[in-house]
């Protein structure tokens, strides 16, 4: 919800893991660098085991989170979406979700 909150692109997760699409190889590993700047523990996914411009970082979440986690995480997603900006996945293409 709340990487979805701040425009990024997610997909709906079936499970815990929520995919948050970057893009570029290389934003996604300075993104998850972001993310460990805010505390936050991120898996970065980039090709070959993800399409070419599908990298993503990948966040699990658990019934066990508290408020101020969620804040850290909230915290690492507005960098990340500074980081990104214009040249996130989404915003390359508007009917994506």
């Amino acid at each position: 919800a709340a990487a979805d909150g701040l425009g990024l692109e997610t997909t709906a997760p079936a499970a815990a893991v929520v995919p948050v699409v970057v893009g570029d190889p290389g934003l996604a590993v300075r993104a998850a660098e972001v993310c460990a700047e805010h505390g936050v523990r991120v898996g970065c996914f980039r090709p070959p085991s993800v399409p070419h411009g599908r990298a993503c970082l990948r966040l699990t979440g658990r019934a066990t989170l508290e408020e101020a986690e969620l804040t850290e995480v909230t915290g690492a997603l507005t960098g990340v979406k500074e980081l990104i900006g214009p040249y996130s996945a989404r915003n390359a293409d508007p009917t994506r979700r």
